[in-house]
C-alpha cells in the first residue's frame, strides 16, 4: 500500500505584511507625501493609519513613488494615492482633511507680489 503525497498548496489566501513608521509631509484629497526610513516598493498596497488630535484615522493607499532624497542614505519620499472607492467618512483620513483643513496651521503671505 502507497501513501499519496500530500499537498502544501492549499486554497486559503494569506498575506504578508510590514509595518513602516512614517512622517506625513503633505497630504490632499487624492494622496499624500509621505518620509520614511526606508524604500518601499512601487505598488505596494496598504493602509496609512495616522493619528491627529488624539484619534486615529485611515485609509487604503497605493505607493506610486519612493525616492531615496539626496544627501541622505536613508531617508526616503513615498508618493502614495488613495484607493477607497467609498467617499470620505468619519474614521478615514480623507475625511479628516476634508473637515480639519480649516483649522490646520498655516501661513500664507499675501504680501508678496506676482
Amino acid at each position: 500500500m502507497t501513501a499519496e503525497p500530500k499537498s502544501i498548496m492549499s486554497d486559503e489566501v494569506g498575506a504578508l505584511t510590514s509595518q513602516f513608521r512614517v512622517r506625513v509631509l503633505n497630504c490632499s484629497a487624492a494622496g499624500c507625501l509621505l518620509e520614511t526610513n526606508g524604500p518601499i516598493a512601487i505598488g505596494t498596497v496598504g493602509k496609512l493609519r495616522v493619528s491627529f488630535g488624539g484619534t486615529e484615522f485611515d485609509d487604503p493607499i497605493q505607493v506610486v513613488r519612493c525616492a531615496l532624497m539626496k544627501g541622505t542614505s536613508v531617508v526616503h519620499h513615498v508618493g502614495a494615492r488613495f484607493l477607497s472607492m467609498t467617499p470620505p467618512y468619519a474614521g478615514t483620513l480623507r475625511y479628516m482633511i476634508w473637515r480639519d483643513v480649516g483649522i490646520l496651521p498655516g501661513v500664507l503671505d499675501g504680501s508678496i507680489a506676482p
